[in-house]
């Protein structure tokens, strides 16, 4: 399901359905290139838990316009987006992790957008 915007601040944004599908086939590759994780910050005394994807290349395909922050350790980058977490949770199958069911987010894709999806996967 297309939304072109996601974040108070603008973390997410997508100028085409074409990019929003193209970073889903990206994020559905689980070859160790991305993760999706909720951190529980509020354990550490923060305001709560937060929903990050990590990016772990430095070369990063243009996939829409987002919001990078620092990682850590082996996580170059991050975009800490809940509403965008919940979002690919909700309505594309991802799961927490650097895994995912390719064949179940696949189904979620409209047949106008699935040759997006699986050039993301190439990418």
């Amino acid at each position: 399901m297309y939304k072109s915007n996601f974040g108070r601040n603008g973390q997410v944004r997508f100028s085409s359905p074409n990019e929003y599908y193209q970073l889903l086939g990206y994020l559905a590759k689980s070859d160790g290139t991305t993760s999706i994780t909720w951190e529980n910050n509020e354990d550490s005394g923060a305001w709560g838990s937060e929903g990050r994807i990590h990016f772990n290349r430095r070369n990063i395909p243009h996939l829409g316009s987002l919001k990078f922050t620092a990682g850590n350790g082996s996580t170059i980058y991050r975009v800490n987006c809940n509403p965008f977490v919940e979002h690919l949770s909700k309505y594309h199958g991802f799961v927490q992790g650097k895994y995912q069911n390719i064949s179940r987010i696949r189904a979620t894709i409209p047949p106008a957008y699935l040759k997006d999806f699986e050039l993301g996967l190439k990418l």
